[in-house]
């Protein structure tokens, strides 16, 4: 299975977080593609910090929910804390965001797929364009390509590597 990651970073070393994040959830699945490094404007709250965003797609054999808490653990391990009545977005080490598994759509407490709010984000769409710009979205049934086109997110998405 294929599965689609968003990794991002707005405070501490954003680059090294972001390479030792990606390295770390290699043990879950070998890293078959990788986008450019962006830097993007935070979404959806206030920031002094832009953040840093690279999307993954990981070969795996672990099903959803188990490469999930791989994610979970990762940013823990990196130093992410979720707080239970925190802020929905905040400032972080780390974020990873499982934006598709295949094609699968799921639809549980603990993992929607794909991700419910990722064609209302230029921060994923950009990236996503970048490797995978005919793929699919399975609920949407369009392409990452023509669901970027009609994002009507205006913040700045920069191409940085």
């Amino acid at each position: 299975m294929q599965a689609i990651t968003i990794f991002g970073s707005n405070s501490g070393n954003k680059r090294e977080l972001l390479k030792k994040a990606i390295r770390q959830l290699s043990s879950a699945g070998h890293i078959i593609a990788s986008s450019s490094l962006y830097e993007t404007a935070p979404w959806g709250f206030e920031a002094k910090e832009n953040f840093l965003n690279r999307v993954v797609i990981f070969e795996t054999d672990l099903p959803p929910l188990a490469f999930l808490k791989s994610c979970l653990e990762t940013e823990k391990q990196l130093g992410r804390t979720r707080l239970p009545n925190g802020p929905r977005y905040a400032s972080r080490p780390i974020d990873i965001d499982l934006l598709f598994y295949d094609s699968l759509i799921l639809d549980t407490p603990e993992l929607i797929l794909p991700h419910p709010r990722m064609a209302e984000r230029n921060f994923v769409l950009v990236p996503l364009s970048e490797i995978i710009p005919d793929f699919l979205h399975p609920q949407l049934h369009k392409t990452i390509r023509q669901l970027s086109a009609e994002c009507s997110d205006t913040l700045p998405v920069k191409k940085i590597t």
